[in-house]
């Protein structure tokens, strides 16, 4: 996965958004408008994905982090039909390697049929 060229920006949400727009390969077409909508998922996920590598952690799933936010957020908002979309899960995972290349590796993506430990 190619590094974050956008450290000079101060504001990560505005630098991930360049990102994703000029790197249309590596995204869903409409990610960066989801992204743009729903930063605050993307900061959870991070969260999230962060406290794993904290721990040492260095290989894990995407999956299981979105399934964790699920979770939290149901026990935060009972009640509440505010429901987290995993479609986007690999979009947020690729996101969060470009922004940590030193952590290339962390989550595996597939193609196809096949597994590949690379962003």
């Amino acid at each position: 996965m190619n590094q974050l060229p956008l450290d000079f920006i101060p504001d990560r949400k505005r630098a991930a958004l360049i990102y994703v727009e000029t790197r249309p390969e590596l995204f869903r077409k409409d990610f960066a408008v989801h992204l743009a909508d729903n930063w605050h998922v993307y900061e959870a996920f991070a969260r999230e994905a962060d406290k794993v590598w904290a721990r040492g952690q260095r290989h894990y799933s995407a999956r299981t982090v979105i399934e964790v936010l699920r979770h939290e957020s149901a026990l935060r908002e009972s009640g509440s039909e505010w429901k987290l979309n995993d479609w986007w899960t690999k979009d947020l995972a690729r996101l969060w390697i470009c922004m940590h290349p030193e952590r290339d590796g962390f989550f595996e993506f597939r193609n196809g049929q096949s597994a590949v430990r690379a962003a």
